[in-house]
């Protein structure tokens, strides 16, 4: 933790701040942190970010009313913070953010976020896993006003437009699985363009339903193998092997996975249900009943991706591939996914096909 020392300089808060919390709208971090600094006027401000975006606050860094604290993994050092703070302004990632709102719950003052990734992950919700002392627990959390600056959320701006695609295709999978009796239709993603602030206001309002799709998994799957376009590759695996399933999927009526091999390859622990004949037979019922309607829609899903690879390329400081890369993870979704549709094509013995 590090006290400051220079005066900053008073200006009006920008739209959507000095009303309080519950707030979203777009400004850069120096003009959202100024105007903290003249809203509470005689308190103390802790600035908290992750070690990537601590300069962020360097102009607030000699500030006497300021407290600055780097957080890493542990939230533990947050709550080290002296009473009498009265905003905390946090700049990261998903981590960062719930660690701030977790505290702002605790000391019930204000929050301000400022999200380095255009998922805008722990702005909204409502809970969150919090590791306090080396533990890990749920912990509520606070509302927050979210300031979106473009110049801090640009570089993934691609991914972000690529992660309401998977929403999209959270959507498609709802639908399936609810076909099969595995649960109900999940809600409609909200509509957006490929501009900053139409992806940024879509990810905001986001259902949190949507996010529980199997995609999200691939793509951090993909994302801890060191994938740079992780929710763009999880989108173009996932919609080629939907389009594949509905289009020629057979179940093949002899076949039982090897489920604990396949748990072990795949380094994860053994958590399949697998379903009873009478289920297995009804799921291939219902795939001939619903075959048709879903594979007209999952081939306009990959009709559509040269197109949204078009527009996420505008977005993105570099090209991104139609190629989906190596399917390893894909292969192997069901066993982090075990409610998932790939589940669904897992137990018709349709991935371990060579």
């Amino acid at each position: 933790m590090q006290l400051i020392s220079a005066s900053v300089p008073k200006r009006n808060a920008p739209p959507g701040v000095a009303n309080g919390q519950n707030e979203f709208f777009f400004s850069t971090v120096r003009e959202a942190a100024e105007a903290q600094f003249s809203r509470f006027a005689g308190g103390k401000l802790a600035l908290v970010s992750d070690p990537e975006r601590f300069a962020l606050f360097r102009g607030f860094a000699l500030s006497p009313r300021a407290l600055s604290l780097i957080l890493e993994e542990d939230a533990l050092p947050l709550f080290s913070l002296p009473e009498g703070v009265s905003c905390i302004l946090a700049a990261g990632g998903e981590r960062v953010l719930t660690a701030a709102r977790c505290f702002a719950e605790v000391r019930r003052i204000p929050c301000v976020l400022f999200p380095a990734d255009t998922s805008l992950r722990g702005t909204s919700e409502e809970e969150a896993y919090i590791t306090l002392g080396g533990k890990g627990a749920l912990h509520r959390l606070a509302p927050a006003s979210v300031c979106c600056d473009k110049a801090l959320l640009m570089p993934t701006l691609g991914e972000g437009y690529a992660s309401l695609l998977l929403a999209r295709l959270a959507c498609f999978e709802g639908r399936a699985l609810a076909a099969f009796g595995m649960g109900e239709p999940r809600p409609e993603v909200p509509a957006f363009e490929a501009t900053f602030e139409s992806v940024l206001r879509a990810a905001y309002v986001l259902p949190a339903a949507l996010r529980e799709g199997e995609g999200f998994t691939l793509a951090a799957l993909l994302q801890k193998d060191g994938e740079k376009t992780p929710h763009w590759r999880a989108y173009v695996q996932l919609s080629a092997l939907y389009a594949a399933f509905f289009e020629k999927g057979m179940p093949r009526r002899t076949f039982v996975p090897d489920y604990a091999r396949r748990a072990l390859s795949a380094g994860a622990p053994l958590c399949a249900r697998v379903p009873s004949p009478e289920e297995y037979a009804l799921r291939a019922l219902t795939l001939e009943r619903i075959r048709s309607s879903f594979a007209k829609e999952a081939k306009e899903l990959l009709m559509a991706r040269k197109r949204q690879a078009e527009r996420i390329s505008s977005l993105s400081a570099a090209p991104v591939s139609l190629r989906g890369g190596n399917t390893f993870r894909l292969r192997y979704l069901p066993e982090f996914a075990p409610r998932g549709l790939s589940s669904v094509i897992r137990d018709f013995g349709l991935l371990d096909l060579d």
